[in-house]
């Protein structure tokens, strides 16, 4: 268990849901989340996190980054995956920008510490197969605690066994947890998913401001 600080970091931070999911069931962490999306900037003004306007990869520097055009959720740094899941549009007729993006493994070196309890979310449309091995080689897949993970190896042409194999290498160093934030987007959902955000956002500033001054984060899901 970490005695430092407690880091909840968001890889595909999409619209903030997963920050909002999850701080209103363990507030107190602090919260990075990553999300080259410039269509999703202005829905983190409210949010208790430190939004880095970058893609995770395995380089810092620039990478081009296609945009799903209908709700933003499959959005890609990987050339071969198709950003709308079911292949109605296609990836030429997407727009594609480029973007700065961050080396994960080497931030995690830099940010994390060992004594820290870290829980990081992984959901990169294709990109994971990249990430998670240098983080393997590196070594910094040791600095967290907990994992929560989404795969993408159908979708952008990672064989299976591809998949397995990296699968069963994380589980040698930690569980796989599953992660489901869709009930907390706000993005395109209209109104009363808006003023559902602002009511738990009512909520979690008090519970993160209270529980940051006067006790520790929880360190495991109820």
């Amino acid at each position: 268990m970490g005695t430092g600080k407690h880091y909840f970091i968001d890889c595909g931070g999409h619209d903030g849901c997963s920050v909002v999911k999850f701080l209103s069931q363990r507030p107190g962490f602090t919260c990075v989340s990553f999300e080259p999306n410039p269509a999703f900037s202005s829905l983190y003004s409210w949010l208790p996190t430190t939004l880095i306007r970058k893609a995770v990869s395995t380089h810092d520097g620039t990478t081009s980054f296609t945009i799903d055009p209908i709700d933003g959720d499959g959005s890609s740094i990987v050339g071969d995956k198709n950003v709308v899941w079911d292949g109605s549009i296609d990836n030429a007729d997407c727009p594609t920008v480029t973007v700065e993006c961050v080396d994960l493994s080497g931030y995690l070196a830099r940010t994390v510490r060992p004594e820290d309890y870290l829980c990081l979310k992984v959901d990169v449309e294709g990109a994971e197969y990249s990430i998670f091995p240098k983080m393997i080689r590196d070594g910094t897949i040791d600095l967290v605690d907990e994992l929560y993970a989404e795969f993408h190896w159908f979708k952008c042409g990672v064989p299976q066994s591809q998949h397995d194999d990296l699968v069963h290498q994380l589980e040698t160093h930690l569980p796989l947890r599953d992660w489901d934030a869709r009930t907390h987007a706000v993005h395109g959902l209209g109104y009363k998913q808006y003023l559902r955000r602002t009511m738990q956002l009512a909520k979690i500033w008090p519970m993160q401001v209270f529980s940051r001054a006067n006790s520790r984060p929880a360190t495991s899901k109820a």
